[in-house]
């Protein structure tokens, strides 16, 4: 078939840089016959390797394809209306000449949502791993006390928040956090950290210490009715004071009931925790993977999103390794990965 476009300058500019992206593209429409052909098209081709894509000297933005509207921060509609150009202004354009329109690419800016959940720790930088540079510090040799004054110095340091300082706040945020070796800590003399606690008369540390095994325990059960599918368990342990600290607290694995909610497929499960507690929606694991990436590897990626998305998920936020949840749709081995731990434990 004879196709006159590719005849031409911009014919070429098309087929060298889009034909190989669009023709594989095609190839998994036609394998996979996706209900969707379009919006699967769109994220393949947003997702296409890196290394793959040709090299035509235009620096490329990241963006995301999605359906509807655009989403917003702030309560303030955009005006459907577009003010008329003046008189002047239609004559300047007129004698403008015809020149292709220059793209410019922005750096993202990093926006703290007023939305997101507070923390007690101070939010380091961390790869794609996890790892903040205080980790790559620690693996280095350091002169004696070097590293002490590090961690003192960025307020990690666990053992003088807690005899000097007593703050309840970080305890609990590593509680909250999945951290499960808290009452395992020991002062230099080997004593446990409830007796220096004791001996200090911290009253409110210790309070805080005592409850830890009763919260760790409810936390496991709360994951486990999630896992079960049991909806009536999960709203009966959900009925009591502390019930939304609860739901959002973090396993070991640093996953929440709704993460762990929608590795288990349970769609009125999914949407009872995304509806009473939105807060979730916010809340990511270890790599900061929201329940809406997660929703992207599984096998009710539509029903589930769906919930997820109605409740306020956002489409647009990345995990700690740069990737939006679409990411997810076409590299779904990482989730894959996350499902059959659930399923072992």
């Amino acid at each position: 078939m004879d196709i006159p476009i590719f005849r031409t300058e911009e014919g070429r500019y098309l087929a060298k840089s889009l034909g190989d992206p669009l023709i594989k593209g095609l190839t998994e429409v036609a394998n996979i016959k996706p209900k969707d052909p379009v919006a699967f098209l769109a994220s393949f081709l947003h997702n296409f390797p890196e290394r793959e894509k040709p090299m035509l000297g235009v620096q490329e933005t990241n963006m995301m394809v999605t359906q509807g509207a655009a989403e917003v921060e702030n309560e303030q509609v955009p005006s459907a209306t577009t003010p008329k150009p003046s008189k002047e202004n239609r004559n300047r354009t007129a004698t403008r000449p015809n020149r292709p329109i220059d793209v410019v690419a922005l750096e993202p800016q990093t926006v703290t949502s007023p939305d997101a959940p507070e923390t007690a720790f101070s939010s380091a930088t961390r790869d794609e791993h996890g790892q903040s540079m205080l980790h790559f510090a620690a693996a280095r040799t350091h002169t004696r006390n070097a590293l002490f004054q590090l961690l003192q110095e960025s307020d990690i340091s666990l053992g003088v928040s807690i005899n000097d300082v007593g703050n309840t706040e970080k305890i609990m945020e590593l509680l909250l956090e999945g951290y499960d070796h808290i009452l395992d800590i020991t002062d230099e003399d080997g004593v446990p950290i409830t007796e220096v606690i004791a001996l200090r008369r911290n009253t409110d540390m210790s309070n805080l210490l005592a409850s830890i095994p009763a919260f760790e325990e409810s936390r496991e059960t709360l994951h486990n009715a999630v896992r079960k599918g049991e909806l009536e368990s999960v709203q009966n342990i959900l009925s009591g004071e502390g019930a939304r600290t609860l739901a959002r607290s973090r396993n070991s694995f640093g996953r929440t009931a709704l993460h762990v909610a929608v590795l288990a497929q349970h769609e009125d499960i999914v949407a009872y925790l995304a509806h009473t507690y939105p807060e979730l929606l916010r809340v990511g694991d270890n790599l900061e993977r929201t329940p809406l990436h997660y929703a992207m590897g599984v096998e009710k990626i539509e029903s589930i999103s769906r919930v997820l998305i109605r409740a306020g998920a956002k489409r647009v936020l990345k995990d700690l390794k740069g990737r939006q949840p679409t990411y997810y749709f076409m590299n779904k081995s990482e989730i894959l990965r996350l499902k059959e731990e659930e399923e072992v434990y």
